[in-house]
C-alpha cells in the first residue's frame, strides 16, 4: 500500500493495506469508534461512554488497555498481535514508539492542539483503511454553523461569551486555539478578548478565586458529556457561591455546551444543538 502523507511525529515500518488488528494509542480512540474501528487494544481513559454514544460504547467497552500516555506495557502489546499501530502526539508524551516500531508498523501523528485531533480525522481513517464521509459530514455542520450566525448574529455577535471545563479539579478556559472556540466564532458569537489574544494553548487555567473575573461575560458556557450530564467537578464550579454571582449566571444566560473535546460527528453535533439553543434563547430574551 502507497504509505499516507501525513505529518508524523513517529512512522515505522510497512503500512498494511486494510490493518484489521489496531492498536489505538493517545486521540484517536473516539475517532476510531466513530468510523467504526473495533481496536484490539487502547490506553486508560481513551474511549469513554461519556464521550460516545450508546452504541458505540457498546462496541468498544471491552477493548483492553495497554498502559497511559506516560507508556505502554510491550508484553501487553506483543500479546494482542497488532498490524498496526496508530496515535497522535503534541511531543510531550513518554510511549516509547521506537521499541514498538522495532516490532509493529507504528504511525503516530504530529498535533499541537484539539483543532489538530479533529483535523486529522480523514487522515487516521486513511491509515486504518477506511472511508469516510468526513467531508459531507463537516460541510453540513459549516452549514448549520453559518446558520445558525445568519439568524442571530446580530443579536450574539458583539458579546463576550467565555467557555470553561474541569479537568483535574482545575477550572480551563478555552481558548481561541480550542475545538470549542472555533465552532463558538462560527456560529457568531463574541468571544472573551481575554482568551483570544494569542493564547499559549488550547486552555487556560483560571483559579476559583478569580471566577469574579468573568463578571463581564454576556454568556458563560459549560462543558457537559455527550448525553447532557455534568461531571461532578463541572458541577462543583457552577455551585460556588462567586459562580452564582455573575452577571451572566443572574441573567439566566449560562449554558451546556457538549463535546468540547469530543472527536466524534455525534459529539460535533451536539456541540452545534447546543449552540443553537443558546443563541435561541439569548436572541428571545
Amino acid at each position: 500500500m502507497t504509505d499516507v502523507k501525513a505529518d508524523y511525529l513517529y512512522e515505522a515500518g510497512e503500512l498494511p493495506a486494510h490493518p484489521q488488528r489496531v492498536l489505538a494509542l493517545w486521540r484517536t480512540g473516539s475517532e476510531l469508534a466513530d468510523i467504526g474501528v473495533v481496536p484490539v487494544g487502547t490506553l486508560d481513559g481513551e474511549m469513554l461512554d461519556t464521550e460516545l454514544t450508546a452504541q458505540q460504547w457498546n462496541a468498544v467497552k471491552d477493548v483492553p488497555s495497554v498502559g497511559s500516555f506516560d507508556g505502554v506495557d510491550l508484553e501487553d502489546v506483543i500479546a494482542l498481535k497488532p498490524d498496526l499501530i496508530v496515535g497522535m502526539d503534541n511531543g510531550g508524551l513518554t510511549i516509547d514508539y521506537k521499541e514498538l516500531g522495532e516490532l509493529f508498523p507504528v504511525r503516530i501523528l504530529k498535533i499541537a492542539e484539539p483543532t489538530d485531533v479533529w483535523d486529522n480525522y480523514e487522515t487516521l481513517a486513511a491509515l486504518v483503511g477506511k472511508s469516510t464521509d468526513f467531508d459531507s459530514g463537516q460541510s453540513a455542520l459549516d452549514a448549520r454553523l453559518a446558520d445558525i450566525a445568519s439568524q442571530y448574529g446580530d443579536k450574539i455577535g458583539e458579546l463576550k461569551a467565555t467557555a470553561f471545563g474541569v479537568m483535574q479539579g482545575a477550572v480551563w478556559v478555552d481558548t481561541s486555539k480550542s475545538l470549542a472556540y472555533r465552532r463558538i466564532d462560527a456560529a457568531g458569537f463574541g468571544y472573551n478578548p481575554t482568551y483570544t489574544d494569542n493564547p499559549e494553548r488550547y486552555a487556560t487555567e483560571l483559579s476559583l478565586e478569580n471566577l469574579p473575573s468573568l463578571a463581564d461575560q454576556d454568556i458563560i458556557f459549560y462543558d457537559t458529556n455527550l448525553d447532557g450530564s455534568v461531571s461532578a467537578d463541572v458541577q462543583a464550579v457552577l455551585d460556588e457561591p462567586a459562580f452564582a454571582q455573575l452577571p451572566a449566571v443572574k441573567a439566566g444566560h449560562v449554558y451546556p455546551l457538549r463535546g468540547s473535546v469530543i472527536y466524534t460527528f455525534a459529539g460535533s453535533n451536539a456541540q452545534v444543538d447546543d449552540l443553537e439553543a443558546a443563541a435561541k434563547d439569548f436572541a428571545a430574551s
